[in-house]
């Protein structure tokens, strides 16, 4: 199959901004199957869509709200519970930061 030179470059791009290093095998088989894949979407300009405004799902989606209301929140002693690494009102975690893990 004959691969289309916008692809080609389009794979180029494609493959450095996901730093995946193609071999030159590799490439001609992705760019041929993009190809392909391209030119069946392109079937998709050839529907009338005169009148037809466009949507972002195929579904409208009614989001259920509820009415906004103050609950109490959990005492800190039933939020702690299940730790042994807690520090004061805080959970204590790995240092992600320093050169030493931290011990817990």
């Amino acid at each position: 199959m004959a691969v289309d030179p916008g692809t080609e470059r389009e794979l180029e791009v494609l493959s450095a901004l996901a730093c995946l290093y193609l071999d030159p095998a590799e490439k001609k088989q992705i760019a041929g199957q993009l190809s392909a894949v391209f030119k069946e979407l392109s079937k998709i300009r050839e529907v009338d869509t005169t009148g037809v405004e466009p949507t972002l799902h195929p579904a409208a989606s009614i989001l259920p709200f509820r009415e906004d209301r103050v609950e109490p929140s959990l005492h800190a002693d039933r939020v702690f519970e299940n730790t042994t690494n807690r520090s004061g009102h805080y959970f204590r975690v790995p240092s992600i930061a320093g050169d030493e893990p931290e011990e817990l």
